[in-house]
């Protein structure tokens, strides 16, 4: 598992199934019993928050990184791996990310 990869993970209840983009910094990556990741959905919005990711990482559809819906999920509820985004579009998933949480100002 590293910062950057998507994985197929049980969220249970009504969510499901559903893959999602770990965003975790990478150094702690080994060492913690939980990551995380932001969902990852094929039906964009246009929100500025997203991250649109078209077929990267071996996604099946188009797709989009929703960075306002990101949660913290222990490392038993991922199923498969999928695939991994390259840096650049990590970059810009962190610099929406920044935006999602509302730290613009702060860097």
């Amino acid at each position: 598992m590293n910062r950057g990869d998507v994985w197929l993970l049980d969220l249970g209840g009504r969510a499901g199934t559903r893959p999602a983009l770990i965003v975790t910094r990478q150094a702690v990556v080994p060492h913690v019993n939980k990551l995380t990741v932001a969902e990852i959905t094929s039906s964009g919005k246009g929100y500025p928050t997203e991250v649109s990711i078209g077929h990267k990482a071996n996604l099946a559809k188009e797709s989009y990184v929703t960075l306002d819906n990101i949660q913290t999920v222990s490392k038993t509820r991922f199923v498969k791996y999928v695939g991994a985004l390259d840096s650049e579009t990590m970059r810009t998933v962190g610099r929406k990310l920044v935006l999602a949480l509302g730290l613009e100002d702060l860097v």
